[in-house]
């Protein structure tokens, strides 16, 4: 099974226009502060996810609390190297793991014609066809979202073979 780019562009799109309709149905005064899509090309599946500025900043907060204990500790340890991974500076400002949206995994999309297991069998070889495709999704979301509420700090981020919330969109 080969990946076909029209095919997954065809999902995808499908994907995003039914969440915009699931959302301003079930949730019409809803303030959109993030979207994330992402593409896990070994499961075969996509997903779309909304945050509030609220549920960010709530994981956030239970972020950087945890950084900030876990900083203390390796200081007190005396673990200096350590501790550079959970010092100030590097604590997030927004929420950015899809898997703490407040509504993650709003809409899904089984691909029809992913090979099984592509990135590890391709051994990431596969990002070369599916990072422009994802992209071009983003561009699509991004221009649709435009009817939404959207809080003015909004982003919309794809996802790539380095980070789950990588490519970034964001209000002019």
């Amino acid at each position: 099974m080969a990946f076909s780019k029209e095919n997954y562009l065809t999902e995808m799109k499908s994907m995003v226009d039914k969440a915009i309709e699931k959302l301003k149905a079930e949730k019409p005064e809803y303030v959109i502060y993030t979207v994330s899509i992402w593409t896990d090309p070994n499961a075969g599946s996509s997903s779309i996810n909304f945050d509030s500025r609220q549920n960010s900043i709530h994981e956030v907060q239970q972020s950087n609390a945890f950084d900030k204990e876990e900083y203390e500790d390796l200081i007190e340890e005396g673990d200096l190297e350590g501790a550079e991974l959970f010092k100030p500076e590097t604590w997030i400002q927004r929420n950015c793991n899809p898997a703490n949206f407040e509504l993650r995994d709003f809409e899904e999309v089984t691909h029809a014609d992913f090979p099984i297991n592509w990135e590890y069998q391709k051994g990431g070889k596969c990002w070369s066809q599916l990072q422009p495709a994802l992209t071009e999704i983003g561009n699509y979301t991004f221009n649709k979202i435009q009817e939404m509420q959207m809080d003015p700090d909004f982003e919309l981020a794809i996802n790539s073979k380095k980070d789950w919330y990588d490519k970034i969109w964001k209000l002019a």
